[in-house]
């Protein structure tokens, strides 16, 4: 088995064990890591409009689309509500970002992202 066969499979292991708050938590580290990557390719003129980055914008959209499906309005209430903002200001900044290939719209969503992250890992153990 080669390694990276090795580490597909231990996270496939990894999200099939979860808890639902420790995926949530996997969910932020996987929109951070893809806005990160997008972060650095559209801040440089010669890759902003590369496929690459396209990629990274569109794996965050998904995630943070996923994140706000899974919201349970009934039982969340206001917070719910909150997130749902949230995660509707951060998909905008994504697609205008996506459109302009301008970088603001994805430092302004890393900030929203990695601030609820922290609450996350505040309430789920390692």
């Amino acid at each position: 088995m080669s390694y990276a066969q090795a580490a597909a499979t231990y996270q496939k292991n990894a999200v099939m064990t979860a808890s639902p708050e420790k995926l949530v938590v996997m969910l932020y580290d996987g929109a951070i890591k893809n806005l990160e990557k997008c972060r650095i390719g559209i801040e440089d003129p010669a890759q902003a409009r590369s496929p690459e980055v396209g990629e990274h914008i569109g794996k965050a959209i998904s995630i943070i689309g996923e994140l706000r499906a899974s919201l349970d309005h009934a039982a969340g209430g206001e917070i719910a509500t909150e997130l749902d903002r949230l995660y509707e200001f951060a998909l905008d900044q994504l697609s205008q970002a996506n459109l302009q290939r301008t970088p603001e719209g994805v430092h302004a969503t890393l900030k929203v992202m990695r601030t609820l992250k922290e609450g996350w890992d505040g309430i789920v153990p390692n």
